[in-house]
């Protein structure tokens, strides 16, 4: 776990949803937050005959960073936030920032969204490079009222257990119940149905898929069992595609976590389509981890 909390804020309804989520969060875990407002010009307009153009275009920006303090601490008064104005490519910024922090937050588009776009560049960017788990957050009207629900995806791969880790320390720290969502289908043609009939010939596919999808997410809830034992925990396995029945839970909980796969750092990460999906799509902020866990032949799952 990091020491502290980063967010970006731009100025956008979804800045602001952004740096009030990370407030709020930063509070529970009685962490410093850091609001970061990328102004991206530096060395650009610093040169004569700009220079006083550059002095302007900083100010206005400085202006925009404390904006996003001003927020931060409406949301959680008496929180310890830092305001930085920080120079370069907005991704790239907010990733360095980042280092070494609990959580990273971004809005899921920004003050450049363009109509149609689903998630912006700069919430791209993060999730795909970022070291530590990043939290993004959907624009919203109002202050949306909690459900007590934490939801996590879980397929019984190791990005996905560390993935229910992380929810897990969330629902932890808020209360919540964390509900445990494993997808699963029925295949109806190709290799994989005819492999199934050909082993287990009695039985009917969607009682094999469903069966296998139940084996996946044991793992997880024995995990949680071992390492969170007071954590009310709903474990929950239904039939779908598993961006769409993870989507339709998301509609119910205050945070959605999914698992990604990769090494972090700008030197490249691979994110899931599911969790690309999700990410630019859920009605909740959605946090991805990066972090798996291993759990091999005898040996103890460990975070």
């Amino acid at each position: 776990m990091g020491t502290h909390v980063v967010v970006g804020y731009d100025g956008s309804a979804e800045g602001v949803a952004a740096v009030r989520w990370a407030a709020r969060e930063a509070a529970r875990l009685d962490a410093p937050l850091q609001v970061v407002h990328v102004w991206g010009l530096s060395g650009q307009l610093d040169l004569p005959p700009l220079g006083t153009a550059s002095a302007y275009v900083r100010a206005g920006a400085q202006e925009v960073a404390d904006e996003g303090g001003t927020v931060a601490l409406e949301a959680a008064p008496g929180l310890d936030v830092s305001v930085v104005l920080a120079d370069g490519p907005p991704a790239q910024a907010l990733v360095d920032r980042a280092a070494g922090a609990t959580y990273l937050v971004v809005g899921r588009q920004g003050a450049g969204r363009l109509s149609g776009i689903l998630m912006g560049s700069v919430a791209l960017g993060t999730v795909q490079h970022a070291g530590c788990p990043v939290v993004v957050v959907p624009r919203t009207q109002v202050e949306p009222l909690s459900t007590g629900r934490v939801v996590v995806g879980v397929d019984g791969s190791s990005a996905a257990l560390g993935a229910v880790v992380a929810a897990a320390r969330h629902a932890v720290v808020t209360g919540d119940r964390l509900v445990v969502v494993t997808a699963w289908r029925s295949p109806v043609h190709g290799r994989a149905l005819a492999s199934w009939l050909r082993e287990q010939p009695d039985v009917a596919p969607h009682d094999l898929a469903r069966d296998a999808a139940r084996r996946a997410q044991e793992p997880a809830v024995a995990l949680l069992a071992e390492q969170f034992p007071g954590l009310e925990v709903e474990p929950v396995v239904e039939e779908g595609p598993a961006a769409h029945v993870l989507a339709q839970h998301a509609e119910r909980a205050d945070l959605l976590v999914v698992g990604t796969r990769g090494r972090g750092g700008i030197a490249g990460l691979v994110l899931g389509s599911v969790s690309q999906w999700l990410v630019a799509r859920a009605a909740c902020p959605v946090l991805v981890s990066r972090v798996g866990v291993d759990t091999g032949p005898g040996e103890r799952a460990r975070s």
